[in-house]
């Protein structure tokens, strides 16, 4: 039997379910439909309740779909964070 290398594709998910969804995308939608959750908490206020779910599910939903210069959304907003909160180094220059 012979072998073959098999290449590699990186640029492209696979989509497991149903050939529509990736693993990652199943996963922030899991996320998103357990915000539902939230309704279930009795102290909170019904209109807070509704206004958390609603960012919450769209930042998931987002995260899931969104492309934003071929690069996923979820790693877009962690390269942010990780240049926000990143050790930035400052040098001055003398007789400018």
């Amino acid at each position: 039997m012979q072998i073959y290398n098999v290449p590699y594709n990186f640029k492209h998910e696979e989509k497991v379910f149903g050939g529509y969804v990736s693993i990652r995308q199943a996963i922030y939608l899991i996320f998103g439909a357990t915000m539902l959750g939230i309704f279930f908490v009795p102290i909170i206020n019904i209109f807070i309740k509704s206004f958390l779910f609603l960012i919450f599910t769209t930042m998931f939903i987002l995260f899931a779909f969104l492309k934003i210069d071929e690069t996923n959304a979820d790693k877009y907003f962690i390269y942010i964070l990780n240049f926000f909160f990143r050790k930035k180094k400052y040098i001055l220059e003398k007789g400018k």
